[in-house]
């Protein structure tokens, strides 16, 4: 989808920051491994729920994914004999459920992609990198003088607001981060008030942010560009992160 197209029609736009919750509800043995039956539920209604199956190598893997951020995580150990035994897959499952309950808990794992794909993979199976990066591109068609240097993966919490370190093809020394973003649920401002306030930004000058360079945006979808610091933000300074390190290895475990 070009950067300036409309969403597609019946797209679901979901709120990103409405909490998940999990219950391993029962077990299946099957001939040589056992499936786990989950219920999820986004938010506060029970009607907004649905269920998937997943196997002790489903948890091994996401515990695998979250060793990044530097958490000692209650994964119950594997087994290789003896795992299919009626007691042990109970006691398996009280395992599993304690697992889930203590990534919940943590504010930040509660909100990560990884987490968002193992228990929703309908709605978040996508790349969201591929995504942004496809947009980004057919934008600078338009505006030659803008060069991707590499994307920066997942630096910010947001799943769906990715980062890209850019270069001016003229200036090839100086960088710049490119940040774009799904508007998402909550744009309320009609198309035209949208596109007002964005072309106000590199109007706005504080003494400790850096100057928007440049600012566009779509119906679904806006950029903006800036300088970037080596260093880091002041969030990375505070916990002594490289600030190209991903969000979940900097600011999970302080």
């Amino acid at each position: 989808m070009a950067f300036m197209e409309k969403p597609p029609a019946g797209k679901v736009l979901l709120d990103d920051t409405v909490p998940l919750t999990a219950a391993v509800e029962a077990s299946q043995s099957l001939q040589s491994h056992t499936e786990y039956i989950i219920r999820v539920q986004r938010g506060i209604s029970a009607e907004n729920s649905w269920q998937i199956v997943r196997r002790y190598s489903d948890f091994d893997l996401l515990n695998n994914s979250l060793q990044i951020t530097g958490l000692s995580l209650p994964l119950p150990p594997k087994k290789l004999i003896g795992n299919m035994d009626r007691e042990f897959i109970a006691e398996r499952q009280r395992g599993l459920q304690n697992y889930l309950n203590v990534i919940m808990a943590n504010h930040v794992l509660s909100n990560c992609e990884l987490l968002k794909k193992f228990l929703d993979p309908n709605n978040y199976s996508a790349n969201y990198t591929e995504i942004a990066l496809q947009q980004v591109s057919m934008f600078f068609r338009s505006e030659p003088k803008w060069e991707v240097v590499e994307p920066l993966k997942d630096i910010g919490w947001r799943i769906r607001k990715k980062y890209f370190l850019m270069k001016i093809k003229n200036q090839p020394k100086e960088r710049l981060v490119l940040s774009w973003a799904d508007l998402g649920p909550d744009k309320y401002l009609s198309d035209k008030d949208f596109q007002c306030l964005i072309k106000l930004l590199p109007s706005c000058v504080h003494p400790y942010i850096y100057r928007v360079t440049f600012a566009t945006a779509s119906e679904s979808s806006a950029l903006l560009i800036r300088a970037f610091n080596e260093k880091g933000t002041l969030k990375d300074l505070i916990y002594k992160a490289k600030p190209k390190d991903p969000f979940l290895k900097k600011y999970c475990n302080p």
